[in-house]
């Protein structure tokens, strides 16, 4: 008796719990979310610890636990944890029973709560013993297109980007090569026009053509040296050309025929002033062409 003594001390000393467990319905559907409370009322000594997600919950799958704390009233405490489960189980009747452990000097308690149910709640009564019928083809619904503000935006910044870097990289390059292509297609066109009215005028020798083609070589020359040519006297063409002999003695012989309606009985000096003024227009061509082409690439 002396030697049981010790054992019947410690066994008064186990502190007095209550645990109970149960759902907060009592049918649910198949796949949807139920809630089982865990309640544990024990002594303030007590150590009582619920079970954790990797528990089995027998034909329920875990969605999320919900614990609050310790709450302690008139030498009593009380813990508490929700479990959130949902089933995919065709059982009618479904059945939860979970254990907390209390620990206890170095040795671990099992608790049982007692068990606790829910019913299925069926839709389809009965299956036909027969197999289903299988569809062999399904009508497909037609969607909206949607537009990609996400692809469309990081396309259109990614463009942006190389655009940019080919522009930094090769702009001066390209926006040269735009000139030079629009200078050589300028003086073609000029060429070509001041040709017809070259020709027209030793055929017909009237001086509305001579007057058109002193017109469009002004006008060239006022594109090709980006300057008011076709505002400015004679006078102030020669010298803006720092007197060249070649544009004074032509736009004189044109003048004179111009304005004082005076055609030499040789109309080949002013066919040959006119070829004079065409040969100067394709002169000043070739300078302004070769120093674009020496600033796009500089020795």
């Amino acid at each position: 008796m002396l030697w049981l003594l010790p054992l019947l001390a410690g066994a008064q000393q186990i502190p007095p719990v209550q645990v109970e467990g149960f759902f907060l319905k009592d049918s649910v559907e198949l796949g949807q979310s139920v809630k089982y409370v865990l309640l544990s009322r024990h002594s303030p000594t007590a150590e009582v610890v619920f079970p954790d997600t990797a528990v089995q919950f027998s034909s329920f799958e875990l969605v999320r636990k919900e614990f609050y704390p310790t709450r302690t009233s008139k030498g009593i405490s009380t813990d508490s944890t929700i479990y959130t489960l949902r089933t995919f189980q065709l059982q009618p009747v479904q059945t939860l029973q979970l254990s907390a452990q209390l620990f206890y000097n170095g040795d671990t308690l099992q608790l049982q709560t007692q068990p606790d149910s829910v019913y299925l709640i069926q839709h389809v009564a009965a299956i036909p013993e027969d197999e289903l019928p299988l569809r062999a083809t399904t009508k497909l619904l037609p969607v909206a297109e949607q537009f990609n503000y996400l692809y469309w935006g990081m396309g259109a910044i990614a463009a942006a980007i190389l655009v940019g870097g080919i522009w930094v990289l090769f702009g001066q390059s390209i926006n040269t090569r735009y000139k030079l292509y629009v200078l050589q297609k300028d003086q073609a066109q000029f060429q070509y026009r001041f040709q017809i009215s070259k020709e027209r005028f030793r055929r017909l020798k009237t001086l509305d053509h001579l007057e058109r083609a002193t017109t469009l070589w002004k006008n060239y020359l006022t594109r090709l040296e980006d300057t008011e040519i076709n505002s400015f006297t004679t006078k102030e063409i020669t010298t803006y050309y720092e007197e060249d002999e070649r544009v004074s003695n032509s736009l004189k012989v044109c003048d004179r025929a111009i304005y004082g309606n005076i055609i030499s009985d040789d109309e080949t000096e002013v066919t040959d002033s006119l070829s004079q003024l065409a040969d100067f227009a394709a002169y000043r061509y070739i300078l302004i062409r070769d120093s674009l082409r020496n600033v796009a690439s500089p020795r």
